[in-house]
């Protein structure tokens, strides 16, 4: 079984689940029948939706597009002078909001590009376009401080060879290209985006021999074949390349030289020659106008019907043509700086809440990420305004905007390792949120805090209902019509499992923090039709993402309801009980990895112990959890048992991390979620033991469920401890 194919069933039997539990109780009625909050008592709920109506009235449409705007006039990649100016905008704006403002600076490796060039050699000769055209309908697509197209972290050099089409440039699609005769070895291989992460790609052509690899977006995945594009419509129009880049971020997020430590003055850094995460060839993206003269001139076998895109011609696997790529890049330490702002508990300052974004863009980042570094400000804005009022939170409100993102998480991995010692003691729960746009909701996350997002968004309106009727109505729909309850109002959306593509990754997967995602999202989930181009702009913001940013303002009223309710529970409201339960459905699962296709294992797994600790983990669960109701369902607990017991909540997460993972992959530490590297950005259950089934590597696959074993049984034994707490 394919890991694509494991994550579908992963997906699907949280479907399940969930639906099975479809007349689950997500709050407790208080002795008026009034609904209680999640973690509060009931005269503490009623002081709690008085704040919460407090902010989400303030926050403004009109506001969010005039912070929106300064976001978005210049280009603003990492390391570059327009990112010094968003970093100067963000700090005078949020002090300007009576906010506590510190700016954190690293010396991170980046690439910016000196020259790129990419010319077709053969059948005739044809220089190809790495540069957008300016157009009349996006009036800052004509910036003189634009760059040309590029892969952050390719490597320099000159690659001149035959063309071979590989598809989307998977290990698969390379099998199938050798079951046609033909090789990538010494070639240039063309593959489209789509399916997985451009460093997949970059790996797998490294993997496969080839000398260089044109990444192109086809109009069959995002273009002209799905609807009308940008400047008349949502999609991806001819002239549109799409940058990023191409670190192979399995082994380790953040900065490339300094693995596991932060990379400030000093560090100890690798050689970035020796460096695992960098590629070994040149890589360019272009435009899916310009790869139409590669792709129409190749010769050789006829692709395969599934490899076929929607450019008007016949799609052939190749040779037949040749082409030179030439990349210099302009690669080495440069300055990136993070904005954290704060608003200081009043109870318990040193427990923190943290909302994060990040503020870096390849070129404008109308909605990557601007949208969400809009929301986020605009959140700011109202706490500040109530904090001047005399309001305090009664723990610590911190709002985070990472640098370097785009470059592979590296300003929030920077800070993840420098402060892990105290994140890991302090941070109840973080909060991402990337960028937003009209759409659905898309909501990932810790199985322990699925119940509190419901909470949550039941209390913020939207449209005629609330955010959470669109949320339910939306996730109902997706699941197969022969597999989803009968009716809509008694279904419970879960939340998606994580796995990477954004600024959430270091919190869950290194420092094993509770870690929340928070989008809406369109048609196209991540990839928008201006994704990662230089018409990423206001004027895409203003008349396709967003109009009016009316958007923008709920996914602001989420942010600050998820930050105010978390900061004032009484006790912290996680759900256990629903972890161990999707704990059990995974380990359900794993079975089936283990089969090859003729249904014979591959390596021999004892799951019984682990099923065993799983269900006496969701009995633990279940039963301090009823404690807990009982007890808030007449008043707030005493103060020193809450104290003791919201730390061991917040902490239980960190029982599933665990720093004996496989020496090429330590940095990732978490034993339940992981990322999926062969499925873009999904997250992957019990990571570490899915890619020695996948390599059918015995010792390797017993020592992950030892590890496993390990972080069930400290979850155990911290419930364990809970539960008797509150028997006292």
């Amino acid at each position: 079984m394919s890991r694509l194919s494991r994550r579908r069933l992963f997906l699907l039997s949280g479907l399940l689940l969930v639906a099975g539990r479809r007349g689950e109780s997500q709050t407790a009625p208080s002795p008026s029948g009034q609904s209680l909050f999640l973690g509060y008592a009931p005269s503490t709920s009623a002081v709690q939706r008085a704040v919460e109506d407090r902010f989400r009235a303030a926050v403004a449409p009109a506001s969010l597009s005039a912070l929106h705007w300064p976001l978005t006039q210049r280009p603003h990649p990492s390391g570059s002078p327009g990112s010094e100016a968003v970093v100067s905008y963000l700090q005078r704006t949020l002090q300007s909001f009576g906010l506590d403002v510190e700016v954190h600076e690293y010396q991170a490796w980046l690439s910016h590009p000196r020259s790129i060039r990419v010319t077709l050699t053969a059948p005739t000769a044809r220089e190809l376009s790495v540069r957008e055209p300016a157009i009349a309908d996006d009036p800052t697509s004509s910036n003189s401080e634009l760059r040309e197209s590029f892969v952050a972290y390719s490597a320099s050099g000159v690659a001149e060879g035959e063309l071979v089409y590989v598809n989307y440039g998977l290990p698969a699609d390379y099998e199938v290209l050798a079951q046609q005769g033909v090789s990538a070895k010494g070639r240039i291989a063309v593959a489209r985006y789509g399916r997985s992460h451009r460093a997949v790609k970059v790996f797998a052509a490294q993997q496969a021999g080839a000398r260089a690899l044109i990444l192109y977006s086809d109009p069959a995945d995002d273009g002209f074949a799905r609807g009308p594009a940008w400047p008349n419509g949502y999609w991806r129009g001819e002239e549109m390349p799409q940058r990023g880049n191409a670190k192979l971020s399995w082994f380790f997020h953040g900065d490339p030289l300094t693995p596991g430590v932060a990379a400030v003055a000093g560090a100890p850094r690798l050689a970035p020659d020796s460096a695992p995460t960098l590629p070994r060839i040149p890589v360019v993206a272009l435009a899916w106008g310009e790869a139409q003269h590669l792709l129409s001139a190749l010769g050789g076998p006829t692709a395969p019907a599934a490899w076929r895109g929607a450019l008007p011609f016949t799609y052939h696997l190749g040779p037949g043509a040749s082409a030179r790529v030439a990349v210099s890049l302009d690669d080495g330490l440069r300055p990136i700086r993070n904005v954290v702002a704060r608003v200081l508990g009043a109870s318990m300052p040193d427990r923190m809440v943290m909302l994060g974004t990040h503020h870096d863009a390849w070129t404008f980042g109308g909605v990557d990420p601007g949208t969400g570094t809009a929301a986020l400000l605009e959140t700011a804005r109202v706490l500040g305004q109530m904090a001047s009022s005399g309001w305090r939170p009664a723990r610590t409100i911190a709002l985070a905007f990472w640098d370097a993102e785009e470059y592979g998480l590296v300003g929030s991995s920077e800070y993840a390792e420098q402060w892990r010692r105290q994140l890991q003691e302090q941070l109840i729960v973080y909060v991402n949120t990337d960028m937003y746009m009209r759409g659905r909701l898309d909501a990932g996350g810790v199985p322990s805090l699925r119940d509190f997002v419901v909470d949550v968004a039941r209390s913020v309106p939207d449209d005629a209902g609330t955010v959470y009727d669109g949320w339910r109505t939306t996730q109902w729909e997706r699941i197969p019509a022969d597999q989803r309850p009968a009716a809509v109002t008694t279904f419970i959306p879960d939340l998606k499992a994580l796995g990477s593509g954004a600024d959430f990754v270091p919190f869950q997967d290194h420092l094993g923090v509770p870690t929340l995602s928070v989008e809406i999202i369109g048609a196209n989930g991540y990839g928008f039709g201006t994704y990662h181009s230089s018409f990423d702009s206001r004027a895409y913001a203003e008349r396709i993402a967003d109009p009016g940013f009316n958007t923008g303002a709920t996914m602001a009223r989420i942010l600050g309801t998820l930050a105010l309710r978390m900061a004032d529970a009484d006790v912290l409201p996680f759900r256990y009980s629903h972890y161990a339960a999707r704990l059990i459905a995974a380990l359900h699962m794993v079975p089936a990895w283990a089969h090859d296709s003729a249904g014979r294992n591959v390596v021999a797994l004892d799951l019984a112990p682990l099923q065993s600790r799983a269900q006496r983990v969701r009995t633990l669960a279940d039963s301090l959890e009823r404690a807990i109701d009982t007890q808030l369902r007449t008043a707030p607990i005493a103060a020193t048992t809450a104290a003791k017991l919201n730390d061991r909540l917040a902490r239980l997460e960190q029982q599933l991390a665990d720093d004996d993972g496989a020496q090429d992959s330590r940095w990732y530490r978490h034993v339940f979620y992981g990322w999926n590297i062969y499925s873009l950005y999904d997250g992957q259950p019990f990571p570490g033991l899915a890619e020695p089934i996948r390599l059918r590597d015995q010792e390797r696959a017993t020592h992950e469920l030892q590890r496993i074993a390990r972080a069930l049984a400290r979850m155990e034994s911290e419930l364990q401890t809970a539960v008797a707490e509150m028997k006292r």
